[in-house]
């Protein structure tokens, strides 16, 4: 008779059943760890998207600040000459065909997006100066400077001076240098690029728009509204004060369109296509404006009488 002993089945049987993950086990542990990558990347692009665009926004903002508070500060000094061939104060519209960008969730309201060119007196002691801004492109061949069309291009500052004595004798001097200097490159500095909007109005010491010749210098003083259309409409082309007139207030508007908008802009050769482009539903929220209203501190009341 053969003995067996219990402890050596007790042994047997407390060890482990050794087995592998079933295919199922396998593919569900895939499916969560694909979810979960998933998760990750989508958190990661968003991440970075609102990293890009924050940065963006940080650039415009530092830019447009910069660019609204030395036209503010030039503006607020614009003096008048009292000079009946010099205009203290010109503002006009470079081309009729504005930039139109519908706005989001509305389906009739359009932004319409102007291009002007500005130009101004001031005066320090006994020493003039003429400051102006336009929105222009750069041809780096002729090294000329073009009107954008759509208007999309770098705000150009001009600024030159003269002493009293010579202004006075020269009374063309400061125009003629200001329309040489808006198709020469050496002729301004670059202020800010991306520039899709740009646009100058006038207002009278009660705060409202002038959008006729002033009272107390009708004959010289020159408005010239936009032809009447659904986008123009109330809307002043050129302003033109010499002598005594110069704006109590000026408000100026500036439009910087985001730095990868502007890029695609210009990568698009054909004007046609560009302006197509940028007239696309949603586009109008890559554009950043800034609107600021500025006192003339130097206006004379005798021109509003």
């Amino acid at each position: 008779m053969i003995r067996r002993d219990p402890s050596k089945n007790a042994l047997h049987a407390r060890q482990p059943c050794h087995r592998g993950f079933s295919l199922i086990e396998i593919l569900v542990v895939i499916a969560l760890l694909s979810v979960i990558i998933l998760g990750l990347l989508l958190m990661f692009n968003q991440t970075q998207r609102a990293f890009r665009t924050g940065m963006t926004q940080v650039d415009v903002l530092q830019g447009a600040r910069a660019a609204t508070e030395i036209i503010a500060r030039e503006l607020s000094q614009m003096t008048p000459a009292y000079l009946r061939n010099i205009e203290n104060f010109r503002a006009e519209t470079t081309t009729l065909s504005p930039l139109l960008q519908p706005l989001p969730g509305v389906n009739t309201a359009q932004r319409v997006n102007y291009s002007q060119d500005l130009f101004f007196l001031t005066r320090q002691n006994l020493e003039w100066h003429g400051i102006g801004y336009f929105v222009r492109t750069n041809d780096v061949v002729t090294r000329t400077l073009g009107i954008p069309d759509p208007p999309v291009g770098t705000l150009y500052r001009f600024h030159t001076n003269y002493p009293d004595q010579y202004f006075r004798k020269n009374q063309l001097a400061f125009s003629q240098a200001f329309r040489a200097a808006r198709f020469r490159e050496d002729g301004a500095s670059r202020v800010l690029d991306g520039i899709v909007h740009f646009k100058i109005r006038a207002y009278n010491p009660e705060g409202r728009l002038i959008v006729s010749g002033l009272p107390g210098n009708p004959t010289n003083s020159i408005v010239v509204p936009y032809p009447p259309s659904s986008v123009t409409t109330g809307e002043v082309r050129l302003y033109s004060f010499p002598s005594n007139t110069v704006p109590a207030f000026v408000e100026f508007e500036l439009g910087i369109l985001e730095q990868r908008t502007l890029e695609r802009a210009n990568s698009i050769t054909e004007a046609v296509a560009r302006r197509n482009y940028l007239q696309r539903e949603g586009q109008a929220g890559r554009v950043h404006v800034f609107r600021l209203r500025v006192p003339v501190r130097n206006v004379d009341p005798t021109a509003y009488q």
